[in-house]
């Protein structure tokens, strides 16, 4: 397995791990819940999880691993990172309900995520070459 190989790999796995602890975060937070906040964080939390459990099982199952391939990909990726704060911030601060603050939240704690993921394994595959 070469180093780009590896490195796909444990992209792949560190966002599996974290979309299956959001799927399970957000099921407990949205049906286990009373405070709508906290639906709207769990909602978002499962939305977000199954995105990125179908990415990590694309990145797992790459057949080609082209390293200006991934590169771009991530570098698209954190783009799309950027744009999440633009989505997220208004439901915080202009929301009307507890539920719709609570989608911002975890719009922002996703956004978050994949942000530091995808600038840290940029800076990785951005060595290899």
């Amino acid at each position: 397995m070469t180093t780009i190989e590896t490195l796909n790999k444990k992209l792949g796995n560190t966002l599996m791990i974290w979309s299956t602890a959001s799927i399970i975060a957000g099921i407990a937070l949205f049906f286990l819940s009373f405070d709508p906040l906290f639906q709207g964080i769990g909602l978002e939390s499962m939305l977000w999880g199954s995105i990125n459990l179908a990415i990590a099982f694309k990145l797992l199952k790459r057949k080609e691993h082209i390293l200006e391939k991934i590169r771009r990909e991530l570098s698209i990726s954190i783009a799309l990172d950027f744009i999440y704060p633009i989505i997220g911030l208004p439901l915080i601060f202009l929301g009307q309900d507890a539920y719709l603050i609570g989608n911002g939240y975890g719009i922002m704690i996703q956004g978050a995520f994949l942000l530091i993921l995808d600038l840290a394994y940029h800076r990785r595959f951005k060595q290899l070459s």
